[in-house]
């Protein structure tokens, strides 16, 4: 190689100065892509859950995402976190909720159905007819 070996202890020494300096700018853009990641899922499951959303819940939900999204526009790490999680943990209670309540609706639908079944069941065998046969 052209570089001396004083080159290149002279480029080791900055690599390992500037080592802190790009980790932490690495988390900040790793912060900074789930932050955005998580406001644009919040906005979609609002959209995408219409009505089983109270209103109260939605201007909740809109007002931390505002939050975060003002947090985003900053350099503060610390606001962007704090704003990620707590809009992380209203958007998780409002999934879970609202999961809950389809797990439900799925359940009363499936015993609706299978006592349907069963009454359809028993109607249908009242007029079974054994088969006469007759070898010639």
């Amino acid at each position: 190689t052209n570089l001396t070996d004083e080159e290149i202890e002279k480029m080791m020494k900055e690599a390992e100065a500037n080592k802190e300096t790009d980790e932490k700018r690495k988390e900040e853009a790793e912060l900074r892509n789930e932050t955005e990641q998580l406001v644009f899922t919040a906005e979609k499951a609002i959209k995408d859950l219409g009505e089983k959303v109270t209103s109260d819940e939605k201007t909740e939900i809109e007002s931390l995402i505002s939050d975060t999204k003002k947090a985003l526009e900053g350099t503060d790490t610390d606001a962007i976190k704090s704003a990620k999680e707590k809009l992380q943990e209203k958007a998780m209670a409002l999934s879970a909720r609202v999961y809950e309540e389809a797990a439900k609706e799925a359940q009363t639908n499936n015993q609706n159905n299978n006592e349907q079944n069963e009454s359809d069941d028993k109607k249908s065998n009242d007029n079974v007819k054994e088969a006469e046969y007759e070898e010639k």
